[in-house]
């Protein structure tokens, strides 16, 4: 047997198919239930022949056996083949780690919609019109990692959606209608890692949220309507590396929800409606490395002391904030012990700055200054401006 010929064969053997529980109509009269299994011989090296039925625009079609089957990667693609519902008890073939219904139509979820998927590591059902998810949906999915439910239009979520999932580490919720969550929702999910939730109109949120998510990494709530952020709503996620609050209706920096994360590196307030960042507004942040400040259309001053506490952090990218006029020059001091932020990087883009302080860092040849496109006066007090090597040309932009 040539080597084309047993992998073909493998692949027979591999490859089961999906096990459907479907209604036969027999004699027009009555109908039975059946198991249908598909037949080795089948099976092509690159399609999954399955006999499920289901209806695309009113006609009822065997769409699924168009799913394309990858033995190499270990995955399932039903994307984009235009399905509308899905059938009953659908069983994944053993050995597959991967599906994707990404792009189809389908509109809800029930509890008897998946009966096996025990060894599906990622399951994408993003970019559908799913409104509906039954409660205990993914029960058959005990060894999923990811769940991709983004680009729907999910409103409300039942507490036991993802009962099952113990072992999930990353759940993307983005691009819904969620006006609710309520705590219970992840009580299930207590190895989770990631968590998205941009473009949902949450509005606010509950001090318990996160309660059960204490081995959480990264947070997503960019584009989530929120005007405050509870003083306390941190307090169960202390391992945060990740959190973008961006394009919310935030007019204060959320200082005392913040101060409990001791390992957070990346932080996005980009988009929000501060006016002023007050003094010690980021009060115990001493491991953030990052901090994200672009786009707030109505900052206009940065208090003394306001980044001093940070004492880790690299890079500030505070650009294209046409009403940022004043940054004090003891922004990056400390206030306990007079010490400056060790800066590398510090992006000023498209603001409304006539000046930079002299001292508002220990400048050196390791800094990066980004100025361009700000109103600079080119006098006596910015000459240090030009006598200071810094990385980046800013005065091509300079008035």
């Amino acid at each position: 047997m040539n080597l084309k010929m047993f992998d073909i064969c493998s692949l027979n053997i591999f490859i089961f198919g999906l096990l459907v529980h479907f209604v036969v109509g027999q004699n027009d009269t009555s109908t039975v239930s059946s198991t249908v299994f598909v037949q080795p011989s089948t099976i092509t090296p690159d399609l999954c022949s399955t006999s499920i039925t289901t209806s695309i625009e009113g006609t009822v079609e065997t769409i699924l056996r168009k799913c394309v089957c990858n033995a190499l990667d270990k995955d399932v693609d039903c994307s984009e083949l235009g399905i509308t519902e899905l059938p009953n008890k659908i069983s994944f073939p053993k050995g597959i780690h991967t599906a994707s219904f990404e792009g189809n139509k389908i509109a809800s979820l029930n509890a008897d919609t998946f009966y096996n998927g025990r060894d599906i590591f990622e399951l994408d059902l993003s970019y559908n019109r799913i409104d509906f998810v039954s409660s205990r949906a993914f029960d058959g999915f005990k060894s999923l990692k990811k769940l991709d439910f983004s680009h729907n239009r999910i409103w409300n979520l039942p507490t036991n959606a993802f009962h099952g999932l113990s072992d999930l580490r990353r759940l993307d919720l983005s691009f819904n209608d969620l006006i609710t969550i309520f705590p219970e929702l992840f009580s299930h999910l207590t190895e989770l890692r990631e968590l998205i939730l941009e473009s949902n109109p949450l509005q606010e949120l509950e001090p318990k949220h996160f309660e059960h998510l204490q081995k959480l990494e990264y947070l997503d709530l960019e584009s989530t309507l929120l005007k405050v952020i509870p003083d306390h709503v941190f307090v169960f996620t202390p391992r945060l590396k990740y959190l973008d609050l961006a394009n919310n209706h935030l007019v204060e920096v959320p200082t005392e929800a913040l101060k409990v994360l001791d390992h957070l590196k990346i932080l996005d307030l980009s988009g929000n409606s501060m006016e002023v960042i007050h003094a010690e507004a980021f009060r115990s942040m001493t491991g953030l490395i990052i901090l994200y400040m672009d786009r707030m259309p109505s900052l206009k001053k940065i208090e003394k002391y306001a980044f001093g506490d940070m004492i880790h952090l690299q890079e500030l990218h505070c650009s294209y904030n046409f009403l940022l006029s004043e940054i004090d020059e003891l922004a990056f001091v400390r206030k306990v012990n007079n010490e400056k932020v060790p800066l590398t990087q510090l992006f000023l883009r498209q603001n409304a700055l006539n000046t930079i302080p002299k001292n508002l860092l220990d400048w050196n040849d390791r800094i990066e200054l980004h100025l361009r496109d700000n109103p600079l006066d080119c006098n006596c007090h910015a000459q240090w401006m030009v006598d200071t090597k810094l990385k980046n040309n800013f005065q091509a932009h300079a008035r």
